[in-house]
């Protein structure tokens, strides 16, 4: 099984160079596995992100459908891992993420050019706002934020290749938009906001990768990555603990398995922390607490990959821990000790506590 970097999965998708396969799924059963509930989710294909606004619910979206191209949603009950698909779907907006504040009773997510509100208590979803993109070009939206329950931030790029340009929506806990910025980079492939005052996000512009805040408005670069440095998320607990996770796209470039520290106030970038000497690369990250994040993906390649996880409790990764199915593509925490990732198996998608 190969990688494939999100950023790079928006621009292809976006292009129309990826291909997805439908897998019409079957009645969701529960069954004992490593991390102790495993749930393929009905009429879902895949499920690309998820969030957790309160210890009690999760909320992940994706894509479904005979034609893989319906936006789709799951509510997740922490407790016990048992989720629930919204019967509808948004035609033609498959979702590529979701973000909340906490406690939050609507969530929003971004499909390539659309942005949508996802109720939590039964996940139906709505489209709020559907950004123009360039003459010619193309809106790719991949990542979305939330600051407080009134102000989120989604993430992308517009235009065409080679020329495309990094793009910053300020959205309304509504899901309207506020405020478009075009930055100066090529992309935005991550974005997170430890404080109600500022959020903290990737641009891309080949070889750097610049670290970015907005604060009131406000944009301004406040670091950069080593050269070569791709970053795939960005995740904080509140405002005590920030990651990027990202890979060296010279001398790895396959495999997503490093985690970069961020003050999460000033944005400084700390030693970067090698997740792992093999074959595990991560798709999606989530902190739980002050002191451990979790970050998912898959060990290993071929017919031999396996999702996997990889804990690190203050800034020291342990070993991957392997799950059934075949890869993981985002991860959550309801709690401390209470995560679920999202991924896929042989029957399609699938939600497993990790």
């Amino acid at each position: 099984m190969g990688h494939t970097r999100k950023f790079h999965l928006y621009i292809t998708a976006a292009m129309g160079a990826l291909t997805l396969t439908a897998v019409l799924l079957p009645t969701a059963v529960a069954s004992a596995a490593a991390g102790g509930v495993f749930t393929p989710v009905s009429g879902v294909n895949s499920l690309d992100s998820i969030t957790c606004p309160t210890a009690k619910t999760c909320v992940a979206v994706g894509l479904g459908g005979s034609s893989g191209s319906t936006g789709k949603s799951v509510i997740v009950a922490a407790a016990t891992g048992k989720a629930t698909t919204w019967s509808g779907g948004l035609t033609n907006d498959p979702l590529n993420a979701v973000a909340c504040h906490t406690a939050a009773t609507t969530c929003l997510s971004v499909a390539d050019d659309a942005v949508a509100t996802v109720a939590v208590s039964t996940g139906a979803m709505k489209v709020t706002a559907v950004p123009k993109p360039p003459a010619g070009g193309i809106m790719a939206l991949g990542t979305i934020a939330c600051a407080t329950a009134k102000s989120c931030y989604a993430a992308g790029f517009q235009g065409i290749r080679p020329t495309t340009h990094a793009v910053l929506l300020h959205l309304s806990g509504a899901g309207k938009i506020i405020k478009k910025t075009v930055v100066t980079g090529t992309g935005i492939a991550a974005i997170a906001c430890p404080a109600s005052t500022g959020c903290l996000f990737t641009d891309s512009k080949s070889p750097v990768e610049s670290l970015q805040m907005v604060s009131n408005g406000h944009i301004s670069t406040v670091a950069t990555f080593p050269a070569d440095t791709f970053v795939q998320s960005i995740k904080c607990f509140q405002a005590s603990l920030c990651y990027a996770l990202g890979g060296n796209g010279t001398s790895n470039p396959e495999l997503t398995n490093e985690l970069f520290p961020l003050n999460p106030t000033t944005g400084a970038i700390g030693s970067v922390i090698k997740l792992s000497g093999g074959g595990f690369s991560g798709t999606g990250l989530a902190c739980a607490s002050a002191t451990k994040c979790l970050v998912a993906g898959f060990n290993g390649s071929g017919a031999n990959a396996k999702p996997a996880v990889v804990t690190v409790t203050s800034g020291k990764p342990g070993s991957p821990v392997n799950f059934p199915g075949e890869v993981f593509s985002a991860v959550g925490c309801a709690t401390a000790s209470l995560c679920y990732a999202t991924g896929l198996a042989s029957t399609g998608a699938i939600i497993e506590k990790v």
